[in-house]
């Protein structure tokens, strides 16, 4: 469990270390889902596909982990990535799921009925860089459990 654990770790420690070659030219490639109340050693699989080589990652992934277990992670995507692109891999596996309440706003939400999870997109603006959280303009996606901590309450 340890090893598991240790494995996940060093996993997303090396991610903002994988930058994509050319933000704007390659497949946009998510976190996998499957790491949500993950407590096994299924957190080492940290990508949803195996990426090309000229796949756009997060520059930046972060979990939120209660007793071992993941309860959400954000992937942080750099600010040349366009929101059209983030958004076309989201629906490429969740499109059936978007909410049509959030078409036309300046996120979206999906809500993943049969892997009970839900997904938001947005982009970063000056108030969530000025907390630090990201720098304006790069692109958010939130993933939780329905039921976010508490979804981590029964192993």
């Amino acid at each position: 469990m340890k090893k598991a654990i240790a494995v996940a770790a060093f996993a997303l420690v090396l991610a903002p270390f994988q930058i994509a070659k050319e933000q704007n030219g390659g497949r946009v490639v998510l976190p996998n889902p499957n790491l949500l109340r993950c407590r096994s050693s299924d957190c080492s699989q940290l990508w949803s596909e195996n990426p090309d080589a000229d796949a756009v990652l997060p520059t930046q992934i972060r979990v939120d982990v209660v007793h071992n277990c993941v309860y959400g992670f954000t992937a942080i995507y750099d600010k040349s990535v366009s929101m059209d692109a983030v958004e076309a891999a989201i629906d490429e596996r969740y499109k059936k799921w978007a909410l049509a309440d959030f078409a036309k706003s300046h996120g979206r939400l999906w809500r993943v009925e049969s892997e009970k999870l839900v997904i938001q997109l947005s982009t970063a603006n000056k108030k969530d860089e000025k907390t630090g959280f990201a720098l304006a303009g790069t692109k958010m996606v939130i993933f939780l459990p329905f039921g976010a901590r508490s979804a981590c309450a029964n192993p």
